[in-house]
């Protein structure tokens, strides 16, 4: 331990030392328990551990100790030290990150800038001259508004709807983008349309409902009660304006239509959770079937839900279902019906298909 070479090594250690000293060691195994008590003594003499020192060396020991610590500290003080690199002072690496920080939100800033001009705002800009009224539902609850004419439009969260401040005198047109259900006064002379993306919904009077946010790729109509016609906007389409409802599709209750912006194309169907569709003056269907003509029971859910089932009458007469669907949705009916005659169903442009099959008569 009062070896300066050990000394200097553990104060200060270089390769060449490291080197030196594993060698050493190699050599000298026996030596290795020495060379750990040195080390504790030294970290001892370091930490003011007189008591422990005092064990193994004299008071004047411990202090000669002492002095040739600092004195080899104070050496390793005074060698020259190597200039930090600029890159790697503090200083610069925070100038560096409030750089790419302002680059990162002028690159952002500038994509948002050239983002092109969504359909809504478009539709917007050519009434730039007309005073018109915008709602904007900014809050995370469904905005119930009123229209002059007495329609009521539900406004979804993230969404927004115009109108001309003189709505309902010439005509009753809307512009939304995003997601709403309209419920719409009955008024044959001036029918109701909703410009919504790339669609032009136009009813007389009935409830549905939109989707269409700007930057979704599909519109989606859903019908809740009514009849509406459903078509693209004549602006963006090429064909003449009186012919372009021609091309649309007509939706009735519980029938939706989805349009792929992208591939400009109708897909029409059922909706996802088809209601009772049963006037107040009609009492609701039971659902329970003791030994009745499948033919029967299918034209009953036909009625109550407002589809077309297409069947083969002739070829499904014998059938007969005794069964209890109270609170089945009409997916599980459908089920309920084609496994207990061992056939199946598909849906088609909203229109459900049975592949009908004779059954044995009793």
């Amino acid at each position: 331990m009062t070896d300066d070479a050990f000394l200097n090594h553990y104060l200060s250690p270089t390769d060449s030392s490291k080197v030196f000293w594993e060698s050493w060691l190699s050599n000298h195994p026996d030596k290795k328990e020495e060379w750990l008590a040195a080390q504790k003594l030294i970290e001892a003499v370091q930490l003011g551990l007189s008591e422990y020192v005092r064990t193994y060396l004299s008071k004047e020991a411990e202090e000669s100790l002492l002095q040739r610590i600092l004195i080899t500290n104070a050496e390793s003080d005074e060698k020259e030290v190597k200039p930090i690199p600029i890159w790697r002072q503090s200083w610069f690496q925070v100038m560096a990150a409030c750089f790419i920080l302002f680059l990162g939100l002028k690159v952002l800033y500038f994509n948002k800038s050239i983002q092109p001009e969504s359909v809504y705002e478009k539709q917007m800009a050519v009434f730039a001259e007309e005073k018109l009224t915008e709602k904007v539902n900014d809050k995370t609850t469904v905005d119930t508004l009123k229209l002059p004419d007495g329609s009521l439009i539900y406004l979804s969260p993230n969404s927004k709807i115009s109108y001309v401040n003189n709505f309902g005198k010439e005509n009753r047109t809307v512009y939304l983008s995003g997601k709403a259900i309209f419920d719409v006064v009955k008024m044959p002379s001036k029918p109701f349309y909703v410009y919504a993306n790339e669609l032009v919904t136009k009813v007389l009077g009935t409830k549905f409902e939109v989707f269409s946010f700007d930057n979704d790729k599909d519109v989606i109509v859903k019908v809740l009660s009514g009849k509406v016609s459903v078509y693209k906007n004549p602006k963006f389409d090429k064909v003449t304006v009186s012919n372009i409802e021609k091309l649309g599709v007509l939706l009735k209750p519980n029938q939706q239509v989805t349009f792929s912006r992208e591939k400009e194309f109708f897909k029409k169907a059922i909706v996802e959770q088809p209601i009772l569709l049963i006037a107040q003056h009609i009492s609701k269907p039971t659902f329970i079937y003791d030994e009745t003509p499948v033919v029967a029971v299918l034209d009953e859910i036909s009625k109550a839900y407002g589809v077309e089932i297409i069947f083969n009458r002739e070829m499904m007469q014998s059938c007969q279902l005794t069964s209890s669907m109270e609170e089945e949705s009409l997916q599980d009916k459908l089920n309920i019906i084609c496994k207990s005659i061992g056939t199946t169903y598909e849906i088609i442009d909203a229109q459900i298909i049975i592949n009908s099959k004779m059954c044995q008569s009793n």
